[in-house]
């Protein structure tokens, strides 16, 4: 594990980065890649002599981890596994068991890792070896921080909660990573996943960018609990090797306050096979975004438990933490946006929910701190509850896929500004279904039908360039009169240019609805020029003349298709209207939300959507 690594550099320390490094033989060496003969000896001065910073150390599981940096200058990570110490009372047989255990269990977890180097989100592996006797590994230095250190930093209110929309995108891009897990042979599961273990990687993009973008670079790290899944012919059967858990089951543990509860206990029927399941990732990372949104895990105490029931109450009451996520359902969320924020001080904090409701708002004539604002972003934020809810089932067979989550996700995300303003209007909010087959397939049909409009849209212009190419013409614009030969590049840009204008002004808007109508303003309006300058010409040939309108109508068409594409995409899907309901009781999140407005939570595998009864 790289926990807090980043922050520890020997020039945070402030000191010069080569005082006090001590030197670092790994021997031995295995490079975790196929390489030539060629380029074998390159690779081995590269890692096999190092010099680490002991200032850095931190312990990761069965190991710990050090900084240390070559003789190119370049910085990886170096995690050597901690022996168990032998007491003068211990048997020397059962020690040696004991150690040969603890390298197997190492050895294992750099197996694992290797399945996933070189995927995006994920530190690449160097190779393997010994230091000093001892096995090590050597991988990819994260610049970064983890979410565990980062949470304090991005909070918005005094509680520590994130903006439900900045926890919603981090929590997009964590299950991208869990989707990308499933392309490793039969799948993967890591089932250790904590805010620890997430890294915001920040050597590309430093993290007010990302914040500001709304795209994060995550990185998931310690893979000591790791496993790669088999067929499932071999987990039914008695042929396929003992897992991780049930070899080394005393060595490592997933993180209680996140993790499902199958990884809390040992004694239930079929556990090899449960521990084998991509749900586990699905639990934990669900369990993450909860703590994200609210400050505490699903199952902690509230720092004041005045007024609050149900599981935050019985987590002082049941000592088994597997007993207690199976007989008892976590408590809803409560967001930022909760009754008694400081909704003025909350949006100086969320830029982007800030824009989202101040168009709304003034069109209302809404005050920016008016409850009636927070009632509607508070609506909006139980659809993120309600996903997240949705994947904290005691059942394996009750949690969505990773896919399906990140599908719901990225809806929450993409239509967070526009529900906004539907829940301000009282029409029917975009629902987030947890359907990422069906999200695919639209998003295919899209792309698709980008593709063919840009090929064609791009034939056009270069066909009707090629025809209107040294042409003669003269233009009159009154008194102006222009004659001589038609130069390509000059058609070809008089052509492009609408709606390349077009495109651009819809991608810089904030949501598809706003990007339409600005991007065909932008269109028409570069586009009406070209057509009077057209209409003011003489052509020497009439079929020069035709062939430019046509091009002219042709562009404008498809750009014009193009960008009611991505309009249609991000139309909600049929939903029953609300309407607006004064409040009556404080808000405890999502599903108290919701009953609040007097509407039902929905909340499926298949769909995630809240809404309000007329």
């Amino acid at each position: 594990m790289m926990t807090d690594l980043a922050s520890t550099t020997p020039q945070s320390l402030g000191r010069d980065p080569m005082v006090g490094l001590r030197l670092a033989r790994v021997d031995g060496f295995e490079p975790a890649i196929a390489l030539g003969q060629d380029e074998l000896p390159a690779y081995l001065r590269r890692f096999t002599i190092l010099f680490a910073d002991d200032a850095t150390m931190r312990r990761g599981g069965i190991g710990r981890v050090t900084r240390a940096i070559n003789a190119q200058g370049e910085a990886v990570a170096l995690k050597q596994l901690i022996l168990p110490t032998r007491d003068e009372f211990d048997d020397a047989a059962a020690h040696e068991a004991l150690v040969a255990k603890f390298k197997a269990a190492f050895r294992e977890e750099y197996e694992c890792h290797r399945a996933l180097s070189g995927l995006k989100g994920f530190p690449r592996l160097y190779g393997w070896g010994e230091v000093d006797g001892v096995p090590a590994i050597v991988m990819e230095w994260v610049e970064g921080e983890t979410l565990a250190r980062l949470r304090s930093r991005l909070a918005v209110d005094d509680a520590g909660r994130l903006s439900p929309l900045v926890a919603a995108r981090l929590g997009r891009d964590l299950f991208d990573l869990l989707c990308r897990m499933s392309l490793v042979g039969e799948g993967f599961v890591h089932r250790d996943i904590s805010p620890a273990n997430i890294m915001v990687r920040t050597a590309r993009l430093p993290l007010d960018r990302q914040l500001a973008e709304g795209t994060f670079d995550l990185c998931l790290i310690d893979f000591g609990s790791s496993l790669a899944l088999e067929p499932a012919s071999a987990v039914a059967g008695t042929g396929g090797k003992a897992s991780f858990t049930e070899r080394y089951a005393t060595l490592r543990r997933a993180t209680v306050a996140y993790a499902p509860p199958e990884m809390l206990t040992d004694d239930i029927p079929d556990l090899r096979a449960l521990r084998m399941s991509p749900a586990i990732d699905v639990y934990a990372a669900a369990s993450t975004v909860y703590e994200l949104i609210a400050d505490i895990a699903p199952y902690e105490a509230a720092p004041s438990t005045s007024g609050t029931s149900g599981s935050r109450k019985k987590t002082r009451d049941i000592a088994s933490p597997y007993r207690l996520k199976m007989d008892t359902r976590p408590d809803y969320p409560i967001g930022a946006h909760a009754p008694g924020c400081d909704l003025t001080q909350l949006l100086h904090r969320e830029p982007d929910v800030a824009l989202a409701a101040a168009e709304q708002a003034q069109q209302l004539g809404l005050e920016p701190d008016s409850e009636e604002l927070r009632d509607a972003l508070a609506f909006v934020d139980a659809q993120l509850f309600d996903v997240v809810m949705a994947c904290l089932s005691s059942h394996q067979k009750d949690r969505p896929e990773p896919a399906a989550v990140e599908a719901a996700l990225s809806a929450f995300c993409d239509h967070y500004a526009q529900n906004v303003g539907r829940s301000l209007r009282g029409e029917p909010l975009t629902p987030c279904p947890m359907d990422a087959s069906g999200r695919a397939v639209r998003r295919a049909l899209m792309v698709g039908a980008a593709v063919v409009c840009g090929v064609v849209w791009a034939a056009v212009v270069v066909s009707a360039a090629l025809l209107a190419s040294g042409a003669r013409v003269t233009a009159t614009l009154g008194s102006l009169v222009w004659s001589g030969s038609l130069p390509g590049v000059i058609a070809a840009l008089a052509l492009a240019l609408p709606g390349m204008a077009g495109v651009a002004a819809g991608a810089l808007a904030r949501d598809r609805r706003s990007g339409f109508l600005q991007g065909v303003l932008a269109l028409s309006a570069c586009e009406v020029p070209v057509l009077v300058v057209t209409a003011c010409s003489v052509f020497s040939q009439r079929a020069v003349m035709g062939g430019l309108v046509a091009a002219l109508v042709a562009t404008y068409t498809l750009t014009w298709f193009l960008l009611a594409m991505g309009f249609a995409f991000e139309l909600p899907v049929s939903a029953p209207r609300r309407t607006k309901a004064q409040m009556a009781t404080p808000l405890a999140g999502g599903a108290a939300a919701a009953r609040t407005f007097g509407g039902p939570v929905e909340v499926s595998s298949d769909s995630i959507s809240t809404t309000k009864e007329a």
